[in-house]
C-alpha cells in the first residue's frame, strides 16, 4: 500500500512537470534553468523509484519470517547467530586451522 501510494505521487509529480514543460512561457534565459530543473526533478524520481523497489523487496523477503512469534524468536535467534559469528570470525579461523 505505502509503495503503490508512493507511485501515485511520483506519476502525479511526473504529470505535473510534463504540464509545466508544456506551457513553457517565460524569458528565454530561463529555459536552460528549466531544462535543468526537470533533469534534475528526473534524477529524483528514478532514485526514489530504485529506493521503493529496495524497499519492496526487503519486505517481501522479510514477511514470511515475521509471520508469528515463533518465526520472530527464530529469526532473531538466526540474526544474532550470524552476528556473532561475523564478529569472531578470526577467532574461529585460527581455532579451525590447524598449528604451524
Amino acid at each position: 500500500e505505502t509503495l503503490e501510494s508512493c507511485q501515485t505521487r511520483v506519476s502525479k509529480l511526473e504529470l505535473q512537470q510534463q504540464q509545466q514543460q508544456q506551457q513553457g512561457t517565460g524569458p528565454p534565459d530561463s529555459t536552460d534553468a528549466k531544462a535543468l530543473l526537470g533533469k534534475s526533478i528526473n534524477i529524483m524520481l528514478a532514485i526514489a523509484t530504485v529506493i521503493l523497489v529496495c524497499v519492496s523487496t526487503a519486505a517481501k523477503f522479510a514477511a514470511p519470517l515475521l509471520r508469528s512469534r515463533l518465526r520472530v524468536a527464530l529469526t532473531c535467534a538466526a540474526v544474532a547467530l550470524l552476528a556473532l559469528l561475523w564478529r569472531n570470525w578470526d577467532r574461529l579461523e585460527r581455532a579451525m586451522l590447524p598449528p604451524r
